[in-house]
């Protein structure tokens, strides 16, 4: 797995659209969609109200929002996630204790 590029610590509140080239962390309570061509791990600390777009989308936090993910989405023990999940066939795995309300939309094109 690649190296975490970029972080956003819990003791920020931003709102804004992201959108990177890079890998990135969030544990910081953020308002707004984000993308990455790479990684978007949302940590334990967490709390994203918008949307996130990247190939693997990592979460053990809150997300108000969908998920959207080339390769796979993740959610992790602590993962809470209201909104729309978006994957290929294969592309969701959720540990138990993970909370998902919203629909899951599998790509079958291929």
């Amino acid at each position: 797995m690649k190296l975490i590029t970029g972080y956003l610590g819990q003791d920020l509140q931003l709102e804004a659209s992201l959108s990177t080239s890079e890998s990135l962390r969030i544990d910081c309570t953020y308002v707004g969609n984000i993308s990455s061509e790479n990684i978007i791990i949302v940590g334990e600390f967490g709390n994203i109200r918008g949307d996130i777009k990247a190939p693997v989308v990592r979460v053990d936090g809150q997300v108000h929002g969908n998920l959207k993910a080339s390769k796979l989405v993740e959610l992790m023990k602590n993962a809470r996630i209201k909104g729309n999940i978006f994957t290929p066939v294969g592309g969701l795995e959720m540990r138990i204790g993970s909370n998902f309300e919203g629909n899951f939309i599998m790509d079958t094109s291929g």
